[in-house]
C-alpha cells in the first residue's frame, strides 16, 4: 500500500524497514553501553591520555599522566592539569556508529563487520586529533580558547564522525 505525506510517496514496507532500523540502533545502543561499562572507564580514558601525551612529547612537550578518575594529564607550560573523562573516550559516538552500521539490516553482513572496523579506527583516529588540536589550543592560545575549541571541537567531531562515517561507509556497501 502506498501512502502520501507531504508529497513524499513511501510504502509500508519502507516504513517497516525504518522502524526496525530505529528499533535495531536503539537496542544495540544499549546493549553496547552496557558492554562497554563493563570495562574499567579508566582503560579508556588512560588509552586517550597516553596516546595525546605520547604524541605531544613528539613535538616538545614534557609532561606527566596521574592515574586516577578522570586520568589527568600535567603538561609543562599549562597550569591546569587535562582532565580525560568519559567524554573524552569516543564511547558515545563508537556505540552509536555500531549500532547504525549493524542495524542496516539490508546490508551483508561481512560488510557491516568491516564498517565495524574501519569506523573504530575511524572513530578513534579522529578522536585522538580533536584532543591534540584541544590541548594544542590550550597551550598556544589559553584556557579561555582552549575551552571555546574543545566545546566546538567536541560537538562537531559527534556529527561529523557519526553522520560523516555512516554516510560513506553505507555509500560504499550499497554500491553495486
Amino acid at each position: 500500500m502506498k501512502n502520501s505525506f507531504s508529497g513524499i510517496t513511501f510504502h509500508e514496507k519502507d516504513v517497516l524497514q525504518a522502524g526496525k532500523f530505529i528499533a535495531g540502533i536503539t537496542l544495540l545502543f544499549f546493549a553496547f553501553n552496557f558492554l562497554l561499562s563493563l570495562v574499567p572507564l579508566e582503560f579508556f580514558e588512560f588509552f586517550y591520555a597516553f596516546f595525546t601525551l605520547e604524541f605531544l612529547k613528539l613535538i616538545g612537550f614534557e609532561g606527566v599522566l596521574e592515574f586516577q578518575e578522570p586520568i589527568l594529564v600535567h603538561l609543562s607550560g599549562i597550569a591546569l592539569p587535562l582532565g580525560f573523562s568519559y567524554l573524552c573516550t569516543g564511547l558515545l559516538e563508537m556505540s552509536l556508529v555500531w549500532s547504525a552500521v549493524l542495524s542496516s539490516f539490508g546490508i551483508d553482513l561481512r560488510k557491516r563487520l568491516v564498517g565495524l572496523g574501519i569506523g573504530t579506527l575511524v572513530l578513534v583516529g579522529f578522536n585522538l586529533v580533536r584532543i591534540i588540536v584541544s590541548v594544542l589550543i590550550i597551550a598556544w592560545f589559553g584556557l579561555n580558547a582552549g575551552n571555546f575549541s574543545h566545546d566546538l571541537l567536541f560537538r562537531v567531531f559527534l556529527f561529523v564522525t557519526i553522520a560523516g562515517f555512516y554516510y560513506y561507509w553505507f555509500k560504499w556497501a550499497t554500491k553495486k
